[in-house]
């Protein structure tokens, strides 16, 4: 075993990004697991959260802490991937050496965690030297923690205040909800939730949500169980909103997913929506019909599919049509870290994205709103997609979404941006297309 050289000195003063680890020793074994979890949720692209709890559940025998310390490692890793290559000087380390650095990061390590993560005495020696400069002289891509495809991305993204909207998708997100105003109202959820010592605040411009003060287990809740409320990010919210569903009209959701949108316009609309709901996958329309029948919701057009081929010929003139588009999730990468180092065939997914909303144009009625948003920061899947299709198509027109609260500095040339750091939801882009006559 290695001796390892002394700590840094307590008087540092830069802001480096360290895991916030529960008190008490770390275990080789602690710090083996997290690599184990980071190789299987990289080589398998599995989401972060769901194998976590998934993983650390079926380990009865750790403790509390002990299953914290490691989801905190894992979580940070994966936040903080590239700025942990950079002091390894490696493109490719072993994840137990990027483990290693993240609890040196957070002044923990020690000579058999070392020796476990394979860091030497000089490779510490070379962190310690490296984070008693500030972190604000590290090059950008570094510090904001980008993969080399992000990178060129970001660049031509160009966001106004890099560093603000860096920090925020570092960062942990909130736990939103969308209130069912069928069941209750926003103050009676609120009483109802405290009474469960669940402290909620209302979100500005969305008079159907609340927003934790601290995550919570909310899914055994009677309000919950009852159809009361969706956990559903505000970003998603705002997307229901811009789609600005009326009672009695035709709507299609085309990328419906486990259907958090499609509940969200129903409730907005009190149920008195006829909905068509389409995904791949047959399995998210079985969990969306589920969540919809807690609702009061049974009568729903659940259609399996692929929207990016022709659609069924009963599939037209809907008074609104959503696309949802999938997409790089880069709006979402605070809280799915794993997604900033996922592989993407980028020709492909554009190639998906541009079927969809030639598709959603065929099924929208005259004069019908065609919306398409992602959870996506890039250009290439949102300015260049619709402005290629409006390009294709000159007598539809982007119109600015009638939503009263919207924040100003969320609209660009009638587009929505969303992003974490000013408007404190996921990283939405959306656009409201009207059809021509």
């Amino acid at each position: 075993m290695t001796d390892l050289p002394a700590n840094p000195p307590a008087s540092k003063t830069t802001s480096w990004p360290a895991p916030a680890l529960p008190r008490g020793r770390i275990f080789p074994a602690q710090l083996a697991l997290a690599a184990e979890l980071l190789e299987r949720i990289t080589d398998e692209a599995l989401p972060a959260d769901r194998s976590l709890q998934r993983e650390l559940a079926a380990r009865r025998r750790m403790g509390r802490r002990d299953r914290e310390r490691v989801r905190e490692l894992v979580l940070f890793v994966l936040r903080q991937r590239r700025l942990i290559d950079w002091l390894l000087e490696s493109d490719d380390p072993p994840m137990a050496a990027r483990v290693g650095i993240a609890i040196a990061l957070a002044d923990r390590i020690d000579p058999v965690l070392a020796e476990t993560a394979g860091l030497t005495p000089d490779r510490l020696e070379h962190v310690s030297s490296a984070t008693a400069r500030s972190v604000e002289d590290l090059p950008a891509p570094v510090r904001f923690n980008l993969s080399t495809e992000a990178e060129t991305r970001w660049q031509r993204l160009d966001p106004p205040e890099p560093e603000a909207l860096a920090h925020a998708l570092d960062g942990r997100a909130p736990v939103d909800l969308h209130l069912n105003p069928r069941h209750q109202d926003r103050p009676a959820l609120q009483q109802e939730l405290a009474g469960a010592g669940i402290d909620a605040r209302p979100i500005p411009g969305l008079p159907q949500a609340l927003r934790l003060e601290r995550p919570a287990r909310l899914t055994r809740l009677d309000a919950f169980l009852a159809g009361g409320f969706e956990i559903q990010d505000a970003g998603s919210q705002w997307v229901v909103r811009a789609t600005g569903a009326r009672p009695d009209e035709r709507v299609l959701d085309l990328c419906a997913g486990a259907g958090g949108k499609t509940l969200g316009m129903l409730d907005e609309t009190r149920g008195r929506l006829a909905v068509t709901a389409c995904d791949l996958h047959a399995e998210r329309l079985e969990r969306l019909a589920a969540r919809a029948a807690r609702h009061g919701d049974r009568d729903l057009d659940l259609r399996a599919l692929d929207a990016t081929a022709p659609l069924p010929a009963d599939m037209g003139r809907f008074d609104r049509v959503l696309i949802d588009a999938p997409c790089s999730g880069s709006g979402t990468w605070r809280r799915h870290p794993e997604l900033r180092w996922a592989r993407i065939d980028w020709p492909e997914l554009a190639r998906t994205q541009r079927a969809l909303i030639e598709n959603g144009a065929r099924a929208t009625r005259p004069r019908g709103l065609l919306v398409y948003a992602t959870c996506s920061l890039w250009r290439e899947e949102n300015e260049d997609i619709v402005e290629a299709f409006l390009s294709d198509h000159p007598d539809w027109h982007p119109e600015s979404p009638a939503i009263d609260d919207l924040p100003d500095d969320a609209i660009e040339q009638a587009m929505i941006r969303l992003r974490p750091d000013r408007h404190g939801c996921d990283g939405f882009f959306i656009a409201c297309l009207r059809a021509p006559d």
